[in-house]
Formats: C-alpha cells, structure tokens, sequence
C-alpha cells in the first residue's frame, strides 16, 4: 500500500521555525492614529482602498515565507512515497557464481558447483519481496550474466581458471549503476588461493556489503597430470619418440603405487604403456615412457593417472604430435677449405647440427649434407632435399641450373649465399629462367654493412624482432654483393645503406631465397654473433614450413570456447589440444580474512545488521528511488523567487 514517508523525520522539528515570520510579521504590522485633518478629507476613500491592497500583499508574503520555511524542513527530512513493491524494493543483491574448473571437484557426491547453484537459490528466496537480484557466472573472463537458476539444467561447471578481480570488478560497475539504496554482494567459491592475485579490483563503497559463502573443503587427495609432451619426435634410425610427463600430488597424503598410462593413436599404429610410480604431498614426480614409433604420421593421445581422489578432472591430460623424418638438406660449398674448419659451409653445417653433450644425435629435426662442388661436378639427383643451399658457388653449368628450376618449381626450396667466388654471370641461366629474386651485380668495396631494416611481420624475423630477443642490427658485414631486386621479388631485410640483404620470390610451388653475404666468416664476424644460430634456424625453419606458425598442432587452455573441455579436436585442418590450467589444479585455499585483505574488502557486518531491510538502512547520503526533495526544490526555488516579488510590491 502506498505511504508517504521521511527518511530524517527529525528535520521535521525544524518547522518550529515557521514561527519566526510570523512573529516578524506581528512586529512589523504598522500601528495607526485616527486624525481629522480637513485638508486631506477627499483622500479617504483612495488610502482605505490602497490599505487594503496592501494587507493583502503582507498576508501573502507571510504564507510565502512560512511555505519557505516548510519546504525548507521537509526537504532535510526527505520525505519519499512507498509505492506498492514490497519491502525490499529499494534493494540490489548480486550472486556471483564460481564457474571455474576447481568447481568441479566433489563432495558427498555432488560438485561444488551444484552446492553453489543451491546456495543462490536459497539466497534468493530470503530476500524480501521486490528485491532486484542479479546473477553472474564467473572464471577468468569476466561475469556471464544469468537470466535463470534451475538446479535441474545447465550451465554445468566450467573448465576456466579462477579470477576474482574480474568478477569484483564486473560487480562493482553494476553496483556503481544502480539508484538503490541497499546494495550487496555474495560471493559463492570454494576460494582458491590460484586466482586471487591475478587481476586487480580497486574495492567497493564503504555501505556495499560482500558476503563471502566458502563451498566445500579442500580435497584431501587429488593427483594431476601437470604436463605431458613429447620430444625427439624426429624419425632418426630407430630412435624411439620421448614423451615426457610430470605428476603433482597436490593432496595431503603421500600416493603411492600410482598408475601413470600413455595411451596414443595413429593410423595403423597404437601405444599404451604404464607405469608405476609413488609421490610425495606437495610433491612432483616426472615420468618419461619410451615410444618406439617407425612409422611418421600424427599420434594423438593422453597421460592419465588412476586414483580415487576429490578432483578428477585433473587427472588426464592430452597431447598430439607430428612424428616425421628428418629434412635433408644438401648444402653446397663452393670453396672449401684445407681442413673442415675452413670449409665454407663449416658453420652453417655446425649450426644445423646442434647436439646436446653426450647424444651422438643432433636435437635439431635436419640431417644437413654437404657437397663440396668443384670443377665439372654436377648437383646431384635434388627430389629428395627439402632445401638446397649454395654457399659461394662460383658458377652453375646450363644443366644445374635447369636442374634446379624444376626442382624449385615442383615445391623445391633453394637459398644462395654470396661470396667471393660469386660470378655474376655464373648466375645468367637461373636469372633468364626467372629463377633469381635479384640480379647480382658487383661485390661492394669494403666497409660496414649493417643491417637496419627488416619485414618485422615476415615468419622469418617475427620472434626477432623483438630487442629483447637481440638486436639484429648488430649484425655488420665487411662485404656484400650489391643486387637489385626484380619487381615481382620482395626484399625482406636490408643494410643501413638502402642494398637488399635478404630478398624472397616464388617459383611455382617453391621459394628462393637469396643472402647477399656469406654463409661463413668471409665477409664478416656474423657466424661468430649469438644471432646467427638463430637467424639460420629461422630460414631454414621457414623453408622446411617448421616454424610454429606452420605446425598442425595447436596448444590451447580449455575455457576459452563455447566447447571448450579438455580434448583433441580438428579445427579448420590443424589439430587443437584443448587442456586444463595447471593453477586449476591448485586446490590450496586461502581465508576469508585473507580475500578480503587482497581486494580491501569491509568485514562482513554482523548477520542481523546486514539482512536488515528498514526504511533507514544504508548510508545516510544514499538515495531512494521513490524520493520527493527534487521537486522540493524546485517548489521552494518558486516560492522564493515568488516572495521576491511579492516583497518588492509590498514596499513599494
């Protein structure tokens, strides 16, 4: 039922005061004598007329400034008329649903997330009648707000990580919008300690309560697959592909005997190996299986582990990989030397060949071979080279050069490196066949060449351009060949003096590549900088389609898509590996206390002093939405303005 209302109804002894203007009113009355005076005997009847206009105006101006004085009281008081709504009309509540994977661990056999969705809804139904309420779910990306709450339907929880500065900082704006007066928070978590220090929330108004509803206990037995891949994935004579894998036990207890299986599928070929293993609390154990692979393709799979624990989803953990032969590379040394360290490809080939100590295998997916072309010898048989690359090579016969144009035309990659023994018109067959990105001209006189710009978005230079990386103008050459790039060629890196350094054309299904320097320290101390290993790599990787741009596998933290549980899946030809958040497998927690010191949080007020609902709950300075003053306002601005005047007619 509607009532009129005042939120200060003590102001309302301020009308007390509307006793001043009439006092000053009685005061002021003017007293007058009866006197005869023949003179003025014919102005009688003017001034009785003129007298009475007068005490019109003086009584009017009275109740002026007595209704001055009232709207003056009860705009103090603030008065506000109660519409039909309920009682809790004048109230925001928000429920802030934990959606995140931690979500999903169990406790007397339902999730957390199922006692949170039953906690909102009891919350929901103790909040008086015309209460706003407003739902959210949240993980690391911000709130989703939820029109519905129904125990029997999804949303189920999610596979995200936890943020809650996120989610504090969504609910604060949404408070921050509203005109009601009484304003509050609940916060259902099982408040994981992963997602507190992650995103930062400037906190909320002093009257805004934040109720903080902690779900469940922490397991007390939970293994997790923290990682799981495989390395050595090149075919090399018989060496087996390693996948390696690391167990948290992120419980109290010790676990011991535990089970840790790989499981990988490929066309025609299957793995599944187990191994036993025993972890401390706290505790992380790497496990490393073996895979004899022979045949190259895609394996997918997982590495799981088995136990009875809290918290299940953690459990297993996919993985895929390419398992390929090596790449051949036939390098071609144009000038070699005496002995192997002055051969001109001596670098390159070193480059190429990383080892780590005590593998005779190379960790780099290349098996480099080196020509050492020299008087009439031809190029051998290139259909199975992955990348050809001429270091120095003074000249190519008629037959080579034809040699090679249809090798690059049929997907072949070739990469030129200049060099002294470089002759221009050695090259005249493969620049008449439009095989050449540039024309080779002289060999510059020498001097230092520093290369200065690069294409920064080109595969090649993208993780190198970054200085952190190394700068790669700290690469100077004491010589270059000069060349000019052909028009349907690009330049992708040149010197501080404008000369084309590095220049890239297709040829059919192929890619040439031409370096106006040399491979090896000829022209310069470049093989000696801790970029050339690098710069190399990035070639040659962009050539062999190595880089990871180019792979067909793809990493990806679950909880970031509409589908978004840990699982493989093909997306637009690359294969996806969808996993959970290692930080979702942290089960420690932190305190009450604690969250609210990290996001400078009030303490919660005592429980029958925050669920009140009485007219004058909330600050004094809030607002109703249902409040009278901004019309008080403008009434009491009308009777002033119209005292004004009044008082100006009255003296005149």
């Amino acid at each position: 039922m509607s009532g009129l209302g005042l939120i200060h109804a003590g102001f309302l002894a301020a009308t007390a005061a509307v006793a001043v203007p009439i006092l000053i009113h009685l005061l002021m009355r003017p007293q007058a004598r009866a006197e005869t005076i023949g003179s003025v005997r014919f102005l009688r009847l003017v001034l009785q007329r003129s007298t009475r206009r007068r005490n019109i105006r003086r009584w009017l101006l009275l109740a002026l400034r007595t209704l001055a004085v009232l709207a003056l009281a009860l705009l103090f008081a603030r008065p506000y008329l109660a519409t039909p709504g309920g009682p809790g009309r004048d109230r925001l509540v928000l429920v802030l649903l934990d959606r995140s994977a931690s979500m999903w661990a169990t406790e007397s056999g339902r999730t957390l997330f199922a006692a949170a969705k039953q906690a909102a809804l009891d919350i929901v139904a103790k909040q008086p009648e015309g209460t706003e309420v407003r739902l959210a779910w949240f993980a690391d990306r911000g709130p989703e707000a939820a029109s519905d709450l129904r125990l029997d339907e999804p949303p189920q929880p999610g596979y995200a990580s936890t943020d809650y500065g996120l989610a504090l900082a969504w609910a604060r704006d949404e408070l921050a919008l509203s005109p009601r007066r009484y304003r509050k928070v609940f916060l259902l978590t099982d408040l994981q300690l992963s997602g507190l220090h992650r995103s930062a929330c400037p906190g909320f108004q002093a009257e805004v309560e934040v109720d903080i509803r902690e779900l469940g206990r922490r397991p007390a037995a939970n293994l997790a697959v923290d990682r799981a891949e495989a390395s050595q994935t090149t075919l090399r004579g018989g060496q087996p592909v390693i996948v390696a894998a690391q167990v948290a036990n992120l419980g109290l207890f010790p676990a011991r005997d535990v089970a840790v299986r790989l499981v990988l599928e490929a066309e025609g070929a299957s793995v599944d190996q187990t191994q036993k293993i025993s972890v401390a609390p706290g505790a992380n154990q790497a496990v490393s299986f073996s895979v004899p692979i022979e045949k190259p393709g895609q394996y997918q799979g997982y590495v799981e582990v088995s136990g009875d624990d809290g918290y299940p989803i953690d459990d297993r953990r996919w993985l895929a990989f390419e398992a390929q032969q090596p790449d051949r590379l036939l390098l071609v040394d144009g000038e070699p030397g005496a002995s192997v360290f002055g051969n001109e490809t001596y670098y390159l080939e070193a480059s190429l060949r990383l080892a780590v100590a005590g593998q005779d295998a190379p960790v780099t997916p290349y098996e480099p071979e080196r020509l050492a072309l020299s008087g009439p010898q031809s190029l051998p048989d290139l259909s199975e080279y992955r990348v050809v690359m001429l270091c120095n090579v003074a000249a190519l016969s008629a037959a080579d050069s034809s040699r090679l144009d249809r090798y690059v035309a049929a997907g072949g990659r070739l990469l030129v490196f200049a060099g002294a023994q470089l002759q221009p018109e050695g090259y005249a067959a493969l620049q008449q066949a439009g095989l050449m990105p540039a024309t080779i001209g002289i060999t510059a006189e020498p001097a230092s060449y520093r290369m200065q710009t690069w294409d920064q978005e080109h595969p090649i230079f993208r993780p190198l351009s970054d200085p952190q990386q190394g700068d790669l103008r700290r690469l100077v050459f004491r010589r270059i060949v000069r060349m000019k790039a052909n028009s349907e060629a690009k330049v992708l890196a040149a010197t501080d003096g404008g000369d084309p350094l590095l220049v890239e054309k297709s040829r059919g299904r192929g890619t040439v590549l031409l370096f106006a320097a040399a491979a090896d320290r000829q022209w310069g101390d470049w093989p000696q900088s801790r970029l050339y290993v690098p710069l190399v790599h990035q070639i040659v990787g962009y050539l062999t389609d190595r880089l990871p741009e180019n792979a067909r596998v793809r990493s990806e933290l679950a909880g970031q898509g509409a589908d978004d549980s840990p699982q493989i899946r093909e997306v637009n030809g690359l294969t996806v590996v969808r996993n959970l958040d290692p930080r979702e497998s942290r089960t420690e927690r932190c305190t009450i206390h604690e969250f609210r010191r990290a996001f400078d949080l009030a303490e919660e007020k005592p429980q029958g002093e925050a669920e009140s609902v009485a007219a004058t709950a909330g600050p004094d300075d809030s607002q109703r939405p249902d409040e009278w003053w901004p019309y008080l306002v403008w009434a009491l601005l009308l009777v002033l303005v119209a005292e004004v005047f009044v008082a100006n007619r009255s003296h005149a």
